[in-house]
């Protein structure tokens, strides 16, 4: 079946195909899997797509707890959790946010040490809970659709506080336009600890960072609530390290955030993300799921002869 499916896809830019060849590589080499039909190609077999069944058994996923927290969100059925997506494609962002986070949530004296431990930050936190896909009530915040991938909340000397997550790994942002006069995002200007330039929503519709600014936004709107339960929070981007379009998207929106405003931004790197989690955790147990992880979608270095001979192949 590998010769009949596909590693990489007629769009895919030089990064997506490196990453949905490296799916491909993890799929056959390391889980011993068959490949799955894309929904979106036709049911035409792709290399980081897995059998329905398979991802149903969890092979998305680095542990079965990690598999259990996603069955327990597909369950649920808020939010933008894609059943498919999560279960069966490997190079989704999706499968990705649960692989990093959900073990956090079983373990909230581990989570208050990786959380601790992410760049900006602040020091002596305890995490309270930890939730994947979350969006708090639409009719108080944007009322939209806009959600955060990871939301950690967390206690600070007697004080309450978030970080909302995005996580990427190869998807771009959301290209549908959102313009800034829809009531649930322009009501928000006339707040006086408003975050951003003057003008500045004039460009908040430019779909390269039009997602980036919806999920800051939601974070303000946290903040400004009436009898709001926190005290600070902040809004953060994670990418893969080999991805020059996020780090592009968030410079160019930086420019329209002022001074209050970057102080609640955070921007994450993934290799950032594991090299400080692995330089605080002792336990063997994590030591070894960070080390899966880093496999899973840092180490192409596991894959590159099998990369290199694919690429002479349709040379």
């Amino acid at each position: 079946m590998e010769h009949e499916c596909c590693h990489t896809s007629q769009g895919d830019n030089s990064f997506t195909a490196r990453m949905r060849f490296h799916q491909s590589w993890y799929r056959r080499h390391v889980l011993n899997l068959p490949p799955g039909p894309n929904k979106a190609a036709g049911g035409k077999l792709y290399g980081n797509v897995l059998r329905e069944e398979d991802g149903r058994q969890g092979y998305n996923f680095l542990s079965d707890a990690i598999h259990l927290c996603a069955e327990e969100r597909i369950r649920r059925n808020e939010g933008a959790v894609e059943p498919d997506r999560l279960r069966n494609n490997l190079l989704s962002s999706q499968p990705m946010c649960f692989n990093l986070f959900a073990p956090m949530g079983d373990d909230l004296e581990l989570a208050s040490l990786l959380a601790e431990a992410l760049p900006g930050v602040p020091k002596g936190l305890s995490v309270r809970a930890i939730s994947l896909e979350y969006a708090p009530s639409k009719e108080s915040h944007l009322n939209d659709r806009t959600a955060f991938d990871a939301f950690i909340e967390y206690e600070r000397d007697g004080n309450r506080g978030f970080i909302g997550i995005e996580t990427k790994l190869t998807e771009p942002f959301s290209q549908q336009r959102y313009e800034f006069a829809k009531p649930g995002y322009s009501r928000w200007r006339e707040n006086p600890n408003w975050w951003w330039n003057l003008g500045s929503e004039d460009c908040f519709p430019n779909p390269l960072y039009n997602q980036i600014w919806r999920n800051h936004l939601l974070a303000f709107s946290m903040l400004n609530q009436p009898n709001t339960p926190y005290n600070e929070g902040y809004c953060a981007v994670l990418h893969h390290n080999e991805d020059e379009s996020c780090p592009k998207a968030l410079q160019q929106y930086r420019a329209h955030v002022n001074a209050d405003g970057l102080n609640t931004l955070l921007h994450w790197r993934l290799e950032d993300v594991l090299e400080s989690w692995s330089a605080v955790v002792k336990a063997r147990a994590h030591r070894d799921w960070l080390n899966a992880f880093r496999l899973r979608y840092l180490d192409l270095e596991a894959s590159r002869p099998a990369w290199e001979a694919f690429q002479a192949s349709i040379s």
